[in-house]
């Protein structure tokens, strides 16, 4: 897990201390969200980095907040529908594109 991203999620958390307890929660609320948003923008990329600002990002650190709230993921999804389908579809167009670079490039190699 990435240091840069724990400290993002502390700073969205508004956590200005130091304990083991807080530290535990906040790496399984990470650790939960993480595979999850995922799923729910399209990520099919095994090396994507929520630490890199962006939508992604910005949509992490917001479900991070929630789940930090006790507050439900179904009630971050419809807040968020429609830059979650924006996201998605970003998503989707890319790897259409990298499948379909990756089709063409095994076709001119045969």
């Amino acid at each position: 897990m990435s240091e840069i991203l724990v400290r993002a999620v502390k700073r969205k958390l508004n956590i200005t201390w130091e304990d083991s307890e807080t530290d535990a929660r906040v790496d399984d609320i990470i650790d939960s969200v993480d595979p999850w948003l995922r799923h729910k923008l399209g990520i099919t990329d095994a090396d994507f980095d929520f630490s890199t600002p962006g939508t992604e990002r910005d949509l992490f650190l917001s479900c991070c907040l929630y789940e930090w709230n006790h507050i439900s993921r179904d009630e971050f999804e419809e807040n968020y529908k429609r830059t979650i389908a924006n996201v998605r579809a970003v998503h989707a167009v890319a790897h259409y594109l990298a499948e379909k670079e990756a089709a063409t490039n095994g076709e001119a190699e045969a």
